[in-house]
């Protein structure tokens, strides 16, 4: 009879107490693992690289204040992929590629993907720049003498990069600038890259890669103003200074050592910024290799004709 008056009703109304604690407490441990868990893990990249990627951390520089170049603008300086001769001491830090795809031809032993770059705050002509730079390495003189290479442009993955770059950005970005590349690194370098994703249109040259020069990572950057200005040694011959500049910083990507100069023409491998008397200056690999007599020049002149004349003069 007390039992089923409800005596037993305090015990039933406890127990029903803590089912409903027990259930409330593991909504709020689960709630907040997964809080914890949101916090832990590792955030999802961007699939989309930033279109204007912000200038990386560089090393102070100091640049010696730029001369004005006084003279007139020439059929050289526009084959060059020049549009004006006023040269700012510093770009933006982003880069437009002016490269696009090629084929290569088969006929070579070995090929090399070349991406050919400016600094944007430079004013360039980027596909005519690009023709003087893989007209200059694959000319009869170049890297490529007798079929060793074929350089060919890519907007894509390059086994090469020829970056021109403002005075600032140049000094900062390659402290050892004519440090030899071991033999396969730059391919490695361009292995990795290919194995990343799509590369930005506005790719930074001045990555930080710890202990890894320039070279190492396929890279070659040239003073926008040594371009435009050209080196001392060639005097008004500034097609060959733009040349020497390719042609070297190419060399030692391919894992060429610098060299010297006592007296004759000095080698490609030689710093020709300035040469001590005696020393002849020279922009090519293999200099008396035969060159072709230029074509014609057509009525509507191609910057690949205009380089051939420039340097068959």
């Amino acid at each position: 009879m007390f039992a089923r008056s409800g005596k037993r009703g305090p015990g039933l109304l406890i127990a029903l107490v803590v089912v409903a604690l027990a259930f409330g407490a593991g909504i709020g441990v689960g709630w907040g693992t997964g809080l914890i868990g949101e916090q832990l893990a590792a955030p999802e990249t961007s699939p989309s690289p930033s279109a204007s990627p912000s200038r990386t951390s560089t090393p102070d520089v100091s640049i010696p204040p730029l001369t004005p170049i006084d003279r007139d603008f020439d059929d050289a300086d526009r084959a060059a992929g020049l549009v004006t001769l006023g040269i700012p001491s510093e770009g933006e830090g982003t880069f437009t590629v002016a490269s696009t795809d090629g084929e290569p031809s088969e006929e070579a032993a070995s090929v090399r993907w070349v991406r050919v770059e400016y600094e944007d705050g430079l004013v360039m002509n980027g596909a005519t720049l690009s023709d003087f730079v893989i007209d200059a390495l694959n000319d009869p003189r170049g890297w490529g003498a007798r079929g060793r290479y074929e350089f060919v442009p890519t907007a894509g993955a390059p086994d090469i990069r020829i970056v021109i770059a403002s005075p600032a950005t140049t000094a900062a970005t390659c402290l050892d600038p004519h440090a030899a590349a071991s033999v396969g690194a730059a391919e490695d370098e361009a292995s990795d890259d290919a194995e990343a994703a799509e590369p930005s249109a506005t790719p930074s040259p001045s990555e930080p890669v710890e202990d890894v020069t320039c070279a190492e990572r396929g890279l070659t950057v040239i003073s926008a103003y040594d371009w435009a200005a050209g080196l001392a040694p060639f005097a008004e011959d500034r097609t060959s200074s733009r040349i020497f500049q390719v042609n070297h910083g190419v060399g030692h990507l391919l894992g060429e050592e610098e060299a010297t100069c006592a007296s004759g023409r000095a080698i490609i491998m030689v710093d020709q910024s300035q040469l001590p008397d005696g020393c002849e200056p020279n922009p090519w690999p293999w200099p008396d290799e035969p060159v072709p007599e230029p074509s014609p020049t057509p009525s509507a002149t191609t910057a690949s004709s205009l380089f051939r004349e420039l340097t068959s003069r």
